[in-house]
């Protein structure tokens, strides 16, 4: 009973099956020739010899000389208890100078993330740099100010793809449009492009994309075709309360000229169509 336990346990310190039973029955044998131990362990001899070697270089077997012939004992099961404490020791040692580590390093990280990062990007490529960038977002809600005419512009054929991607990594959108028949467009498409749309007044239209996504802020100027892109956590959170202001100011005009859009498209053969659809139209 005794020995199975001690063979559980060796086998918990790593020792392979066969090991463990060579160096449980060693410990109960006590010095003995390969032959004795490789009989009493049930190991061939060229097996059992190189199994008691290995043991002896990993520290549970030791060696004795006697008259001519070698002989293997078990290191005693105190000896590897005390081993197992240095070990202990040693490990609790690497815990601590690592946890000590992990904590400069949160550290360091955490002042350099409250820090802004500034990247600049130019020309069309750069802008749809900047659009490739919110599809890697950890977050699932972006907030978007945009005037969709400059956008689709620059970008033409872009879009269509962009929102099928988007529409795949569930990102979510709140967006803020100067009004027109292309934002009205748009607008339309809302529950299938995971989009919340409000309406804002034409002489609101900056000529700007503005993006606020995790922790960052993408600008780009539409007419000059160049963006920025600010990583700072304060300066994300500010710019996300702005937009949730205009967001919730805009709630009434964006239901009247909603209203008075649906009115007055409500003839024209592709817009009815899309509102028909969507029941938007009695």
């Amino acid at each position: 009973m005794i020995l199975h336990s001690v063979l559980d346990v060796t086998k918990k310190l790593g020792l392979s099956s066969v090991e463990a039973t060579v160096y449980t029955n060693l410990l109960a044998l006590g010095a003995n020739p390969v032959s004795t131990i490789a009989k009493k362990s049930g190991v061939n001899r060229s097996g059992c010899y190189g199994t008691l070697e290995k043991l002896f270089g990993n520290g549970y077997v030791q060696k004795i000389r006697r008259n001519g012939l070698i002989y293997y004992r078990a290191t005693p099961l105190s000896n590897l208890l005390n081993r197992l404490k240095d070990q202990r020791s040693e490990l609790d040692e690497k815990i601590n100078k690592f946890s000590g580590a992990v904590q400069m390093f949160e550290k360091v990280f955490q002042e350099s993330k409250n820090r802004a990062n500034v990247v600049f990007y130019e020309g069309v490529d750069g802008v749809k740099n900047i659009m490739e960038d919110t599809l890697n977002m950890s977050s699932k809600l972006m907030r978007a100010y945009a005037s969709m005419g400059e956008l689709e512009e620059l970008l033409p054929n872009y879009f269509l793809n962009y929102y099928r991607r988007r529409v795949y990594r569930q990102i979510h959108v709140k967006a803020i449009y100067p009004v027109d028949e292309l934002s009205f467009r748009n607008k339309l498409h809302d529950a299938e492009e995971l989009r919340q749309t409000r309406l804002i007044p034409k002489e609101f239209d900056f000529h700007l994309d503005i993006l606020i996504y995790d922790h960052k802020i993408a600008i780009t100027s539409l007419k000059e075709k160049f963006g920025v892109l600010i990583e700072n956590t304060e300066m994300a959170e500010a710019h996300r309360k702005i937009f949730d202001f205009i967001w919730d100011g805009a709630k009434h005009y964006d239901e009247m000229v909603t209203t008075m859009m649906k009115q007055q498209y409500q003839t024209h053969p592709e817009f009815a169509a899309i509102m028909r659809k969507k029941n938007l139209l009695r």
